[in-house]
């Protein structure tokens, strides 16, 4: 499988709604990762985990995987959340919307960079080669 980038191209916000979902040019949780695998050119999918030793990358896609589900439970949650508010009949109630999409926005960001994540480690663990010549190129730069 090859590596996964998280990052996505966005549509312009429209509305209410869809300005809520639009998303930072950042997202914190991929910037605090490159920031810690010291790639600052976001050129690779995760290079950092190439310095790894496999149990390492076995436990940290384990872990990204079981963050990953969170942040879907996470998801259902809001939507069943979005469900109600939209059926209620206060005001106040459907002036929750606009803050319940946006935190549905940032679960949907964290869950696909957990994910990646994840399936970027899968992929150094089980390509050693692959990994230890992205590792031997980082020592160098």
């Amino acid at each position: 499988m090859p590596l996964m980038d998280a990052n996505g191209p966005e549509a312009p916000a429209t509305d209410t709604c869809d300005m809520a979902m639009s998303a930072p040019s950042h997202i914190p949780l991929d910037d605090a990762l490159h920031v810690l695998q010291a790639d600052p050119g976001h050129s690779l999918a995760d290079p950092g985990l190439a310095r790894l030793p496999p149990a390492g990358l076995d436990r940290l896609f384990l872990a990204a995987r079981r963050q990953a589900e969170r942040n879907h439970d996470g998801i259902l949650l809001l939507l069943d959340l979005l469900q109600v508010a939209q059926r209620a009949d206060s005001a106040s109630h459907r002036q929750l919307m606009p803050s319940v999409v946006r935190q549905l926005r940032h679960h949907v960001e964290d869950q696909q960079r957990w994910h990646a994540l994840a399936e970027n480690a899968a992929y150094y663990r089980d390509n050693r080669l692959a990994a230890e010549k992205i590792a031997a190129k980082l020592r160098t730069d």
